[in-house]
């Protein structure tokens, strides 16, 4: 079943977008919290905890949207080290909360994963969500409790305590807010653009991308056949970002199996590259505006989550994109998240800016608020001296 277009019935075309998260407990993410609009940068040093908002998003969207089980997205090696009861031994609880702006609604989605670290196991100790304080879905020490739509009884259910409940539930018709909850953690993209890994080529349509995009043409191959007025959209744009481009096409090279293929312009003709035979830049922008204008098929708006997404692109090309990613953002983007290192980037969406630190190295702290300075001194100057010290 396609998550995606499952609950379209109740989708009433508003832009959704994560406000809040809060993690406790996960690598150096403790007691931790923070705020996000529609259009934001995380800015900080290696090692701050950016990476591993991603990472901690990416688990739920696993969890919830592909229904994968626990212990296939939450590792024992993700409990933080800052933790420790009296025997010595880490805390055994994890604590995820999620506050999504969804069809003019606030979602509140909290998971407690309990870890038996011994026996190297784990289990959902408590999963609950809400739509506008209105319980949706709840389970609690092994019992979970379905409501209808209205908040009334909608049946107790046995489930799995190594599965989301949330991500078990079949769709009825008494259920469309979890069903639409589901549906929107499956709108996400999450990854960190890796040219050097990308396949070449694929014998499968793939709905999801792997977090450093080895999977892009297979995600491409889905894509494009779902709505080609959006591959004509990024052409044009890729045009303007490629000299020479012309356009991509999927090739037949075996039995079910298509390689991609770019074409260019050339004095008296055209020539045909394989996606291997591009350089690196060449590759990431094309996947990167492929991002802006392919997610969940073109077809509904979806959010967006790039991991320093101008580490293959020259200076001349960081700002033409971010300032595409900002002008989608309440159009087709729901919302769009940057983890970013380049001055140019930086200085472009420096008001939009979330700042992770840690002192001396403890749990992740961040600041909305950018650190003052005093013009003409831009925000990746500031980072350059050391705003954190």
């Amino acid at each position: 079943m396609d998550l995606r277009a499952g609950a379209e019935a109740g989708q009433s075309g508003t832009i959704a977008m994560i406000k809040r998260l809060y993690v406790d407990n996960f690598r150096c993410l403790v007691n931790f919290e923070v705020e996000l609009e529609e259009t934001n940068v995380f800015l900080g040093k290696n090692g701050s905890g950016k990476s591993a908002v991603f990472d901690l998003l990416r688990s739920i969207q696993k969890l919830v949207a592909e229904r994968r089980k626990l212990d296939e997205v939450f590792r024992q090696g993700d409990l933080s080290t800052f933790y420790s009861g009296e025997d010595g031994n880490r805390a055994v609880r994890q604590t995820f909360e999620l506050d999504v702006s969804l069809d003019d609604s606030l979602y509140r989605y909290r998971l407690i994963v309990g870890h038996q670290v011994q026996l190297g196991r784990m289990r959902v100790e408590e999963e609950v969500l809400s739509c506008d304080a209105t319980p949706l879905f709840e389970f609690r020490k092994g019992d979970a409790q379905l409501y209808r739509d209205d908040g009334s009884d909608g049946g107790k259910y046995l489930f799995d305590w190594s599965l989301s409940g949330v991500a078990a539930l079949h769709e009825r018709p008494v259920n469309r807010k979890l069903q639409r909850f589901r549906a929107e953690l499956a709108n996400w993209i999450i990854v960190r653009p890796c040219p050097p890994v990308f396949e070449v080529e694929t014998r499968t349509e793939d709905g999801f991308l792997t977090p450093l995009m080895t999977n892009f043409v297979g995600w491409y191959r889905r894509a494009a056949q779902e709505n080609m007025g959006a591959v004509g959209e990024l052409f044009q744009e890729l045009r303007d970002a490629l000299p020479a481009f012309e356009s991509l096409s999927l090739v037949p090279v075996g039995k079910n199996t298509r390689a991609l293929e770019a074409q260019f312009s050339r004095p008296g003709g055209r020539a045909r590259f394989g996606f291997d035979q591009l350089s690196d830049g060449q590759r990431a922008l094309i996947v990167l505006y492929a991002l802006l204008h392919l997610g969940d098929g073109g077809r509904h708006p979806w959010s967006l989550f790039v991991d320093e997404p101008d580490n293959y692109l020259s200076l001349r090309e960081v700002q033409p994109w971010i300032a595409a990613v900002a002008s989608a953002c309440g159009d087709t983007l729901e919302q769009a998240v940057i983890i970013s290192h380049h001055p140019v980037t930086i200085d472009y969406l420096g008001t939009k800016a979330r700042w992770f630190f840690r002192d001396d190295d403890g749990p992740t702290r961040v600041k909305s608020d950018p650190p003052q300075r005093s013009d003409p001194t831009t925000f990746s100057e500031i980072i350059a001296n050391g705003w954190e010290e």
